[in-house]
This record gives structure tokens, C-alpha cells and sequence, in this order.
């Protein structure tokens, strides 16, 4: 077995670009920040917008406080409310069923499929027929999550969510910098949101997210709902439900930097991702990214039998590991009142996925030790089954 390296090895690395981008670039920023006094939407956060709009190719892009904001302010933009239906992923995290809850709309769960992970459009369809047949709500807005990085398959997901009179909205928060059939993440739905958190392929220094989106009249409702509603002629006239969700002018100032490094990142992490898939035991299953799309990689994800006992191997051998997620969102306690349909893909993937190590400054040496750690454990237990 290879030795194991004499540094740790991350699971996530939200460290490492301080020392490559220089951190004195960073303070610079801040000084700049503390000296012109806009802490909060300064001119900083609209300079970002106007880049992370051109990088994704989407029309407009509006900051604001975290992944969870973007969502909610994009579907508060498409005026969600009680008595509709948002269909939404139940294998993710929580925040893309409870920003249509937090709106007292109704989330109705989708299963995944088991080879992306991702929505199911066969059982969304499905899922859209029930609620048809049941009338009791107005079919609103599909939210489709893009798990790990990985694209969903937009083709199927917006035909089948625009003939039922419905938007989509892509849940980026795991896939900024991923590539759908030569799109970027952030300009394939009708609207999209991303999470800039520390652990995302973008990540700031604390909570940030960004709403992009295809025309000036949902951007504009964007950025009066980031701010409680405010009206663009009459700041203290609040003409709509709003919400604090602004970002401050310092994560702005980090992103700006963290973005001149973006695409060598995603590169690194692209390679990283090449040596597990052709170096893992196939004793292990992998998601599969669609054709012509590329992965942002936030995390690299398989699948085991034995999960639980793999995780507590690598961790035994200084391995850092994570499943997610556990628990689907409709088997969560808030979440349970819901929890109408059969979701089996879901259930069987909360018991059996891992995620492991996927960061861009991952070196051979540390691929080394986890691809032979883990085909270590995939022998022993192909060989006592044998």
C-alpha cells in the first residue's frame, strides 16, 4: 500500500487560493472597502455582477447573500405563492424545497435518476400528472439542482416543465463553472442561483449567492425583493414582499479575486476527477456526467453497497469523507407533511453515496493514497465474496 502522505488531505480546500491569488491582494481589498465606507452593495458587488453575468453568458446577474437567498428571491421574481406547486429534487440539500416552502408554496418531490443522481424528468413528468389529476394546485415552477456539480438534463427538464406552463429553475449552487451542451451554468434555465459558501467550486469567505437571470423585468424584481421590496423611484416605499439579502462589498471583493483563478481551479479539478474515474475499483459507482457537459466538481460522489463501513475505513486511515446526504429532504422532519410520493432511487442513495477528497490542489501523491486506499478495501471484499 502507498505510503500515506505526511500533510492532510482535504476533503475541501477552502485555504490553499488564499496563498496562490497572495493574501495581500486581499487585504488590499479590504482597505479599499474600509476606506470608501459602502460596506454593503458597494461598488464592488456591482462590478461583480457585471463579470459573473459575462463569465455565464447569462443577460443580468444580481448578487446577494447566500445561495438559499437566490433561490427564494428567483421564485419571490416569479411570484410563488400559496396554492402552487414547485417541483423540486429530494436527493440535496435542503434549501431547494424550503425557499418555495418559506413562499407557502407546496414542494412536490422528485426522484432522482441512479446514474446522475440528478431530477428524474420520467418521474417528474409523473409527478406533474398526480398533481394534474388531483387539481388542487397551480403547476408553478420546476426547481432542478444540478447535485455536485454535475448538469441536469435541461433539455428534457425545461420541454417538459414549459408544456405544462411552468419555468425552471436551475439550482447552481453546486455547479457554477459547469458546461451544459456548450453553456455555462447560470444561462441554461429561465433563471438560475448559485451559493458562493467557502466549500463551492466560487467560494467566498462566508455566505454569498447570485440570482442570474434572462430579462431586465426579473432582474429589477430580483433587486427590489433583495431589499425588503423597495421601490427603485421611492426607497422608503416598499411596493412588494422583500427580504434582506444583500451581499457586502468584502465577500464581492474576494469573489472578484477568487474568480481571476476560476477556470485553472475547475481545470485541476477536471484532473482529479479523470484519475478517479479511470483508477477507482469498479467495485465503486460513479455519477455520470451527461454528454457534451462538463462537471464543476464540487464534490466527487460514488456509490457503495458498503458505504458506511468504507467511510469508516478511509477516516480510520486519515481519509476525510462525507455522505451526502443521509436523509432525502422528504424524510426530513419539517419536510414530512409532504412526503406523498415514492421516491426509491432517493432512499437508495442516501444509504449508499460517499463523497470523497476533490479539491483543485489535490497532488499525485495524495490521489495516490486514496484511489489505492479505496481499491484496497474494494478487493478485500470482492475476494471474501469470491
Amino acid at each position: 500500500m502507498t505510503n500515506k502522505p505526511n500533510k492532510p488531505i482535504m476533503l475541501f480546500d477552502c485555504k490553499t487560493a488564499q496563498s496562490v491569488i497572495g493574501q495581500n491582494k486581499f487585504l488590499e481589498g479590504f482597505e479599499k472597502i474600509l476606506n470608501h465606507g459602502a460596506y454593503c452593495q458597494g461598488p464592488e458587488t456591482k462590478e461583480l455582477d457585471e463579470k459573473l453575468a459575462q463569465y455565464s453568458g447569462a443577460k443580468y446577474c444580481s448578487t446577494c447573500g447566500s445561495g438559499t437567498d437566490a433561490l427564494t428571491l428567483a421564485l419571490m421574481a416569479w411570484n410563488v405563492k400559496p396554492g402552487d406547486a414547485v417541483f423540486v429534487s429530494s436527493f440535496t440539500f435542503v434549501a431547494s424545497a424550503e425557499a418555495p416552502v418559506l413562499l407557502g408554496a407546496t414542494p412536490i418531490f422528485v426522484d432522482s435518476d441512479p446514474n446522475t443522481f440528478n431530477m428524474d424528468p420520467k418521474d417528474l413528468q409523473r409527478a406533474i400528472d398526480e398533481v394534474k389529476k388531483e387539481g388542487k394546485l397551480n403547476l408553478k415552477a420546476v426547481v432542478a439542482v444540478d447535485i455536485f456539480g454535475s448538469p441536469c438534463d435541461y433539455d428534457e427538464i425545461i420541454k417538459i416543465a414549459h408544456a405544462n406552463g411552468m419555468k425552471v429553475l436551475s439550482d447552481s449552487c453546486q455547479s457554477f463553472g459547469s458546461v451544459y451542451h456548450g453553456k455555462k451554468a447560470g444561462s441554461i434555465a429561465d433563471m438560475s442561483a448559485t451559493s458562493f459558501y467557502p466549500t463551492k467550486p466560487l467560494g467566498c469567505f462566508g455566505d454569498g449567492g447570485a440570482v442570474f437571470s434572462n430579462t431586465n423585468e426579473e432582474n429589477e424584481l430580483v433587486k427590489s425583493c433583495r431589499v425588503h421590496g423597495m421601490s427603485p423611484e421611492d426607497h422608503y416605499d416598499n411596493v412588494r414582499l422583500g427580504m434582506t439579502g444583500r451581499m457586502n462589498s468584502f465577500q464581492a471583493a474576494v469573489l472578484l479575486l477568487k474568480l481571476t483563478i476560476l477556470d485553472k481551479e475547475l481545470k485541476e479539478r477536471v484532473r482529479v476527477a479523470k484519475r478517479y474515474d479511470s483508477e477507482l475499483s469498479s467495485y465503486f459507482g460513479k455519477q455520470k456526467v451527461l454528454d457534451n457537459c462538463q462537471s464543476a466538481y464540487a464534490l466527487y460522489t460514488i456509490h457503495c453497497e458498503d458505504r458506511d463501513e468504507l467511510m469508516a475505513y478511509l477516516k480510520e486511515n486519515g481519509i476525510p469523507c462525507g455522505a451526502y446526504y443521509p436523509r432525502p429532504v422528504n424524510t426530513q422532519t419539517a419536510y414530512k407533511k409532504w412526503n406523498t410520493r415514492s421516491l426509491p432511487v432517493c432512499e437508495k442513495l442516501s444509504k449508499t453515496v460517499l463523497s470523497i477528497p476533490m479539491t483543485p490542489y489535490l497532488d499525485d501523491e495524495d490521489l495516490d493514497y486514496v484511489i489505492n486506499c479505496m481499491n484496497e478495501f474494494a478487493a478485500k471484499k470482492q475476494n471474501k465474496a469470491a
